[in-house]
């Protein structure tokens, strides 16, 4: 095993690749040298030739050459050590080394492939036979270069919201963690708490693309306005946070201040409407007494003070008195979901989900809505989610929505749902026994039912998850990975948890038309199910032209308002709202 001070320095590779390839060849006989040189050139690369391993290394310190063509034997470090040695490093795996040997013993070739090369030829050179080994090799090269764009890519997404191109809510706990630390180390913060207000008129009345373009312009105008240490997230549809390390209370109120007067002073104009928001700011100061999930709560609690004394104003969290604390006292969602439960207000919806090859229904989402007190719309979980989660009732919640949905499932007796669960479910050691009872009690096989669950639901009780997924898929329940690709492990809960469904997140599909990185990721996506041999579902279809993408690509599954809308009893394959040109 190479120490660290043996691990080469290797130039970064550039992205992306083109057809002329840089060849780096490593051979200390120079007539041979030359001949390679010669061919290579031949096929349109460009070349650079050395005679050593240390040569070798001080040019890869440079320049990146993705396709390598090395002598084995070579005079001070011999062509296996340099071989060994790149193949260390975290970015050896992006070079296709193919090497030369004159010898072709099978202990000798076994122990060139085992130092790391791709592929070997045997010397003296036939140009024929090398010709092939070119080819071979540059298409490796490409194949090699289109997974690092495709590791890049999700990277990417891991961190960052796909909208914006902001910090997705991912990086905050990192991000606050690092000021809380900093904090303690004598140097205080802050952070704030931005929630849009009025954002959802703009929403509803002009539609999802005209909310996305408000959405881009206020994040360009807080990208503008955070210092370059700062730290800017968009933490939800309409809501984003800031860190501001090393800065004082005063300062921050000042920043609040500046911002709040920025917003306030864009008016958006679409479709000849003109609109105008604001901005309600929760200031929590980062001093070190608070860990971070309490920093970024009583944030959101001073933004929530700030809407509830009149919207458009920063407010700064206090630990005692004032409005802050009558809020919290009078917003009590906890219990008026109990009462809702209890009372009947509390009703599920249905909304199809469609097999596009099929063009019937391939099963339906359980969605949950809370009928408002003075008998407008319904309510969206949004409004009241973390608020439960926060109160230690989404277990209830949870077995209140299968029990419902199981219900529904006695008169239609060939449907299929899926229902979303939190994580605290699995924290209860009879949440299984609960499932089955319920089934059993309206003679509904598991076959039937497909539990939605998110990277976010899983993570903190992760053990416990695994091993309630898994006697219940023993059971003949299925799970979906909900919201796929909007977290940093996504990929690896495929591998540890029984998955059998992915389900892109909408922020990808929605503008799938127009957005490149949304098409290369929903690729991405589609190639990793099949290869994994489960169906993927696109959220959030809602245009004819996204639909066609979606079909063009091969996504097995779409859910969306292109095909129906969320309403309080099933859909048929006769009711389908789909593409006539599909």
């Amino acid at each position: 095993m190479n120490t660290p001070a043996e691990t080469p320095d290797l130039a970064e590779p550039n992205d992306p690749l083109g057809p002329v390839l840089e060849v780096l060849v490593v051979e200390d006989d120079r007539p041979t040298r030359m001949l390679l040189e010669r061919m290579i050139r031949a096929r349109g690369h460009k070349v650079v030739g050395c005679d050593s391993a240390e040569a070798a290394r001080e040019l890869l310190a440079k320049s990146f050459f993705p396709l390598i063509v090395l002598d084995i034997q070579l005079p001070g470090m011999s062509g296996l050590g340099l071989s060994r040695l790149l193949r260390a490093h975290p970015g050896g795996r992006h070079y296709y080394i193919l090497a030369g040997t004159g010898n072709n013993r099978p202990e000798d070739l076994k122990e060139i492939l085992e130092a790391g090369a791709d592929d070997y030829i045997a010397k003296p050179y036939h140009p024929g036979l090398l010709d092939v080994r070119l080819a071979v090799a540059e298409a490796a090269v490409k194949d090699i270069a289109e997974r690092r764009r495709l590791e890049n890519d999700l990277a990417f997404l891991a961190e960052h919201d796909p909208l914006t191109k902001l910090y997705n809510r991912r990086r905050l706990p990192t991000a606050v963690g690092d000021a809380v630390a900093a904090a303690r180390d004598g140097r205080p913060g802050a952070l704030l708490y931005i929630d849009l207000d009025n954002f959802k008129v703009v929403n509803d009345t002009l539609g999802h693309d005209a909310g996305d373009r408000l959405l881009l312009t206020v994040a360009d105008i807080l990208r503008h306005a955070v210092r370059q240490d700062d730290v800017l997230v968009r933490f939800g549809g309409d809501e984003f946070v800031i860190i501001l390390p090393d800065c004082a209370v005063p300062d921050a109120l000042h920043i609040g201040e500046k911002l709040r007067a920025n917003i306030d002073n864009l008016i958006f104009s679409e479709g000849g409407r003109s609109f105008r928001i604001g901005a309600s700011i929760g200031v929590s100061p980062i001093d070190g007494t608070k860990e971070p999930p309490d920093v970024i709560g009583v944030a959101d609690a001073a933004c929530y003070a700030a809407k509830s004394g009149g919207r458009n104003r920063v407010e700064l969290h206090q630990e005692s008195g004032g409005a802050l604390e009558a809020l919290v006292a009078d917003s009590n969602w906890s219990a008026r979901i109990k009462d809702a439960m209890d009372v009947g207000t509390l009703n599920i919806y249905f909304q199809p989900v469609v097999s596009l090859a099929a063009r019937s229904v391939y099963f339906h989402e359980v969605l949950l809505r809370l009928a408002d007190r003075e008998g407008s719309d319904p309510v969206h979980p949004a409004a009241f989610m973390s608020s439960v989660r926060r109160s230690g009732l989404a277990a209830r919640l949870d077995r209140f929505v299968i029990a419902r949905a199981v219900e529904s499932l006695c008169s239609e007796p060939s449907a299929c749902l899926s229902i979303n669960i939190s994580g605290s479910s699995f924290a209860g050691g009879d949440f299984t026994e609960f499932v089955g009872a319920t089934l059993d009690r309206c003679g509904v096989p598991p076959e039937r039912i497909i539990f939605e669950l998110t990277e976010d639901e899983v993570i903190a009780n992760l053990r416990n998850a695994k091993a309630v997924m898994s006697d219940l898929r023993q059971r003949g329940f299925r799970f979906a990975l909900d919201d796929f690709g909007a977290g940093t492990s996504s990929l690896n809960y495929l591998k540890i948890l029984p998955i059998d469904m992915i389900k892109v997140d909408g922020s990808f599909v929605r503008h799938l038309d127009t957005d490149p990185f949304s098409q290369a990721v929903v690729r991405a996506v589609r190639t990793l199910a099949s290869a994994l041999q489960i169906p993927v579902v696109a959220e959030y279809v809602e245009t004819e032209t996204v639909y066609d993408l979606l079909a063009e690509m091969g996504v097995d599954h779409m859910q969306g308002y292109l095909a129906g809308v969320p309403r309080t009893t099933l859909y048929g394959d006769h009711e389908l709202f789909l593409p006539t040109n599909a």
